[in-house]
C-alpha cells in the first residue's frame, strides 16, 4: 500500500510538471506568449520549459526504479504524510492555475484592464523629483507636482537622473540628449508616424517638446479607450507598454478629437492621421490630435510597446 501510495504521488507530481511545460510550449507555438511575457525575458520561459520537462521525467523514474521503496536501505519512511484531504489542497494549488491556463482563452489586455489600473498621458512623467531624507538618503514621492514639470521638462528630467545617480552612484545614461536627437529627427519628417518600436519615445518627446511640435501631422495606431467624463468627440488611442510581464503593464495614450471619434468603439484598433495640438486634461497640458482620418485595423500580432534600446543606452 505504501509503494502504491508512493507511486501515485510520483506520477502526479510528474503529470503536473509536465503539464506546465506543454503550457508553456502550447503560448510560444501559438504566438501567445508575448500577452503575458516581454521578450527579452523570453529566455527564462525557454529554461523553465528544460526545467519541468527534466523534472516530470524523473518523477516516472522514480516510480520505475523503485527508489524509496523497500530495498532503499536509508532508513526512512517517504510515504506522504497527512490526510488525504491536505494532500488534494496542495496540489490543487498547481492543478487549478495549470487547468485555467489552458481553459481560458489567450487574450491581449484592454480597456477593462486600463480602467482599473488608470492611465499615463505623455511621458507619464508627472512625479516630483525624488526628495532627501533627514538621514540623507534618496527616496520617491507619491506627491504630484505638474507645475514644476511644465514649467522645465529638461531641467526636470535633469533633476531625476541627479536624484538617482546620488542614491545608485553608477554610471548612467543621460536619456535627455537622446531625446533631443530624436525629437529633431522626428521635426524634420514631413509626418511623424508613431511606430511601436518607439512609442515611448515618441510619447516623452511630445511631452518634453510639445510647443515644437503643435501644428505637425502625426499618425498613430492602437486601442481605443474612453475615460469617464470625456466627451462624445473624445477619446484615447492607447497602448499598453510592458517592461517585464503583464504584471508591470502600463497604459499610454494620446487623446485624439474629432466628429468622427463618437463612432469608435472601445477596445477596436484603429490608424488615427491627424494634427498635433495642445489641450489640458485634469488640469495637465497634454498634446492631443485633430483627427484627420480614421482607419479601422486588426489587432496587431503584438499588441504591446517597450522601452527601446536606446533610451536605456544599449545600442
Amino acid at each position: 500500500m505504501e509503494k502504491n501510495d508512493q507511486d501515485f504521488h510520483a506520477y502526479l507530481r510528474g503529470i503536473i510538471l509536465i503539464g506546465f511545460m506543454l503550457l508553456l510550449i502550447g503560448l510560444i507555438t501559438s504566438g501567445k506568449l508575448n500577452y503575458y511575457v516581454a521578450p527579452k525575458m523570453h529566455i527564462f520561459v525557454y529554461f523553465a520549459i528544460a526545467i519541468f520537462g527534466v523534472l516530470g521525467v524523473m518523477q516516472f523514474f522514480r516510480r520505475s526504479e523503485g527508489q524509496h521503496g523497500d530495498g532503499c536501505g536509508c532508513g526512512a519512511d517517504h510515504t506522504p504524510k497527512g490526510k488525504p484531504i491536505k494532500h488534494f489542497l496542495i496540489y490543487m494549488l498547481f492543478i487549478i492555475p495549470l487547468l485555467t491556463g489552458f481553459m481560458m482563452p489567450e487574450k491581449a489586455m484592454d480597456s477593462s484592464v486600463a480602467e482599473k489600473r488608470g492611465i499615463r498621458y505623455g511621458s507619464g512623467l508627472y512625479a516630483k523629483p525624488a526628495q532627501q531624507t533627514e538621514d540623507g538618503k534618496v527616496v520617491a514621492t507619491e506627491e504630484i507636482d505638474v507645475e514644476a514639470y511644465l514649467e522645465d521638462p529638461e531641467g526636470y528630467i535633469k533633476q531625476m537622473e541627479e536624484n538617482v545617480k546620488k542614491e545608485n552612484p553608477v554610471e548612467t545614461y543621460d536619456v535627455t540628449d537622446y531625446y533631443k536627437k530624436f525629437g529633431k529627427e522626428q521635426l524634420s519628417k514631413d509626418k511623424v508616424v508613431v511606430t511601436s518600436e518607439h512609442y515611448l519615445d515618441m510619447m516623452s518627446v511630445l511631452d518634453i517638446y510639445l510647443d515644437d511640435f503643435i501644428g505637425k501631422e502625426l499618425e498613430t495606431t492602437g486601442f481605443v479607450y474612453r475615460e469617464e467624463g470625456m466627451g462624445n468627440d473624445q477619446a484615447v488611442i492607447a497602448r499598453f507598454s510592458m517592461n517585464c510581464c503583464s504584471a508591470d503593464a502600463v497604459v499610454y495614450g494620446t487623446i485624439v478629437k474629432g466628429d468622427q471619434v463618437a463612432k469608435l468603439e472601445t477596445d477596436t484598433w484603429y490608424t488615427v492621421t491627424g494634427i498635433i495640438d495642445e489641450t489640458e486634461y485634469n488640469n495637465v497640458r497634454l498634446p492631443f490630435i485633430k483627427v484627420e482620418s480614421l482607419k479601422k485595423i486588426k489587432p496587431l500580432k503584438d499588441p504591446y510597446v517597450y522601452p527601446s534600446a536606446e533610451s536605456l543606452g544599449a545600442y
